[in-house]
């Protein structure tokens, strides 16, 4: 007895160990399958790059009324802020395309961010000259020593040309306060570049496109603020006693009084009266002797008052009456009939010659230096 039921116990044992093998097996044809569909359906196409391109009414900055117009907008996610390139028209002779790129840097949301980060470091004149190597290749760029800003706060900007076609590099960054810790420090930052190149236009008018952009858009966040209070001016800004020349970064040099510009001759009569009086005229010639005239019959009548010719008497010949001569005149007068002879030649008046005068020194002052970001140095420094 004690022998079958360890048999019956065996067998039980068997017939559960072979259930559940059958029903592991069945469990992975099923998988297996569910393996096998996966594979055969069609799966959704992702890209790697970042690169998305978004509406002309989604850029972030946009140009004023009547500037270039958008063309296209292209938009990058970086793990600390977003990038467009906003494609703008014309170009010009150069085969580069117009864009204004701009960079919003801050607290950006993590799931939808890019794992590359934007630099968030000032700028600097080796980072200036870098770009305009790599933007305007065969192109001599020159940066402005002026100071100019926009309603934004100061920029800086190069200028060159090619051909008929004038190019334009404008940089700008706004930034908070920089006066916080090391914990709270600012990452509210808009960094913007403008490259613009058209033909037949001047800088000024290049220039406008800085003058009219206006921000769009902003970054949801409480410690996202990127415009700051503007620094105040320079003490010797507005001060008497302080020239301040247009050329920023050059040696201070002595300028001089330019000249006096001839004044034209429709504004200056009197010379040319006085070079018509310089010029030779021929001696004049005496007036042949005539005979006396037959003396008068009758009373005499004395001459009206003022004139300068005498009464004329019985007892001499009636000469003729002498006209008075106008200190102004340069006519000479030839003398009167009765005294035969050559008349005296008038002097040449010339006209004075003008004093030339000592050009006038101004001093010496060391103009403002200007910092990479287009910025007036302080005494703290850029």
């Amino acid at each position: 007895m004690a022998t079958r039921s360890r048999q019956d116990e065996a067998s039980g044992t068997r017939s559960r160990a072979t259930r559940s093998r059958r029903r592991a097996a069945q469990v992975g044809s099923l998988v297996l399958l569910a393996l096998l569909a996966g594979c055969a359906g069609r799966g959704a196409i992702d890209r790697f790059s970042a690169v998305r391109e978004v509406s002309p009414r989604q850029a972030f900055v946009m140009p004023s009324a009547g500037g270039p117009a958008i063309v296209g907008v292209l938009e990058r996610t970086y793990s600390n802020g977003v990038e467009q390139d906003i494609v703008l028209a014309g170009g010009g002779a150069v085969a580069a395309q117009n864009v204004l790129k701009v960079q919003f840097i801050g607290p950006v949301d993590t799931a939808t961010s890019g794992r590359s980060a934007l630099s968030e470091r000032p700028l600097a004149t080796t980072d200036i000259a870098r770009e305009l190597r790599a933007e305007f290749p065969g192109i001599a760029m020159q940066r402005s020593p002026y100071y100019v800003q926009n309603r934004y706060g100061p920029f800086g900007y190069a200028v060159g040309r090619t051909g008929g076609t004038t190019c334009l590099y404008a940089w700008q960054r706004m930034t908070g306060s920089v006066d916080t810790t090391l914990l709270l420090r600012p990452r509210a930052i808009i960094n913007m570049r403008l490259r613009r190149c058209d033909a037949g236009v001047s800088e000024a008018q290049l220039l406008a496109t800085m003058y009219g952009l206006g921000v769009n858009s902003f970054i949801d966040h409480f410690s996202w603020v990127p415009y700051d209070a503007p620094p105040p001016p320079p003490p010797t800004l507005g001060a008497s006693a302080a020239p301040i020349y247009p050329v920023a970064g050059a040696a201070a040099t002595v300028l001089a009084e330019p000249a006096p510009a001839a004044a034209p001759a429709a504004a200056a009569p009197a010379p040319r009266r006085l070079a018509r009086r310089a010029a030779p005229r021929p001696a004049p010639v005496a007036a042949p002797a005539q005979p006396p005239l037959p003396a008068p019959i009758g009373l005499p009548v004395p001459p009206p008052p003022g004139t300068a010719a005498s009464a004329p008497t019985t007892s001499a010949p009636l000469a003729a009456p002498a006209a008075a001569a106008s200190p102004a005149s340069s006519v000479p007068v030839p003398p009167p009939p009765s005294v035969p002879g050559p008349a005296a030649p008038v002097p040449a008046v010339s006209a004075p010659a003008p004093q030339a005068t000592a050009p006038l020194a101004q001093p010496v002052v060391v103009p403002p230096a200007i910092c990479a970001n287009g910025a007036l140095r302080t005494a703290a420094g850029c």
